[in-house]
């Protein structure tokens, strides 16, 4: 018999920054990291894009407010209200906010962690966690995101 699982929006987690929040729709817990869905929201413009890429996760996204950027390999595009995008594993890209109070869905595959990834790097962001050069790096590297410049 299938079974699936219902996740009620007041069960749902997440995560904030002074400038970000993250809702958890579909935690990687939920779904042993096949598939998970972060709602992120962005009060302010964003100031840097975070070029980065992942060597397993398939990550896909959608704009539901505002404005962002794009960045895929050398390319920049801006995607609005509907716009997704789908960027394979090995595929260099980034993105900020265009636009104050912009949202997007964010999904991603093969990544059995991600919840403890955006609780961790809010907590950076925060200052709650202080992190040197080396140990950043070996934070991100630990959930599968390798950083620029390229």
């Amino acid at each position: 018999m299938v079974s699936g699982k219902i996740i009620l929006s007041a069960n749902k987690k997440g995560t904030k920054t002074a400038n970000s929040e993250y809702t958890f729709h579909i935690s990687s817990y939920d779904t042993d990291g096949k598939v998970c869905m972060y709602e992120a929201s962005f009060k302010n413009p964003g100031q840097t894009k975070s070029v980065h890429y992942h060597k397993f996760i398939t990550e896909t996204f959608t704009v539901l407010e505002g404005e962002f950027y794009f960045y895929v390999g050398k390319d920049e595009y801006v995607l609005v209200p509907g716009d997704s995008l789908v960027l394979p594993p090995n595929t260099v890209h980034g993105f900020r906010s265009k636009e104050p109070n912009s949202r997007v869905m964010i999904a991603f595959s093969d990544s059995k962690n991600r919840d403890d990834f955006f609780i961790e790097l809010a907590q950076i962001a925060n200052g709650e966690i202080v992190l040197n050069a080396e140990e950043l790096e070996a934070f991100y590297n630990r959930y599968d995101q390798y950083n620029g410049p390229f």
